[in-house]
């Protein structure tokens, strides 16, 4: 019998390796915001009808498990053999670039949504943001650091979002629409 409990976190603390990690320090804050994404990726997978952009979809995943493992060994003050690396990265731009070729040129702000796939791409996008800055702060915070291809990766990953929330509405015809600013 699987048992999804251990009982150690009881007292406000996370064990990591031989650590024990307060659950508001900010590397934890980090694997939680990393944790948050993948679970809302899983989310957008579920709703999403083109097997090409599902496929995407858990290949950014499963770096994000890379990323989160990256983040764990900083907590255990270990240096980590796997990291998100450059090559993830540039393909992120490769496919943000075909993407761009598709799409109308963005001349003003776009209103987030449109479809529910691209509202969710949208907030997924936001919680990259969110991931970023709780990264952001762990380096800040600890003297072992991130690679900084993380930080790359996921800054990267925020505009891809976006891209991609673009063409979904592109491909259903679904015009975008700016801001008014009106007081």
């Amino acid at each position: 019998m699987t048992i999804f409990y251990t009982g150690q976190g009881d007292k406000g603390k996370s064990a990591m390796g031989a650590r024990k990690i307060a659950k508001d320090d900010p590397l934890m804050d980090a694997l939680g915001a990393l944790d948050e994404l993948n679970s809302w990726l899983g989310y957008c997978r579920a709703s999403v009808k083109r097997k090409a952009i599902s496929y995407k979809l858990k290949a950014i995943q499963e770096d994000l498990f890379v990323a989160q493992a990256e983040i764990a060994m900083i907590a255990m003050q270990k240096k980590s053999k796997i990291q998100i690396t450059n090559v993830k990265t540039k393909a992120l731009e490769k496919e943000i670039l075909k993407i761009d070729k598709q799409v109308p040129q963005i001349k003003k702000f776009i209103i987030p949504g449109g479809s529910e796939l691209s509202a969710k791409l949208d907030f997924a996008r936001t919680l990259v943001r969110r991931a970023e800055r709780a990264v952001v702060k762990a380096n800040a915070a600890n003297e072992a650091i991130s690679s900084p291809e993380l930080l790359q990766y996921l800054n990267r990953l925020s505009s891809y979002l976006f891209a991609l929330a673009r063409l979904v509405n592109f491909r259903l015809n679904i015009k975008e629409e700016s801001p008014s600013y009106r007081p």
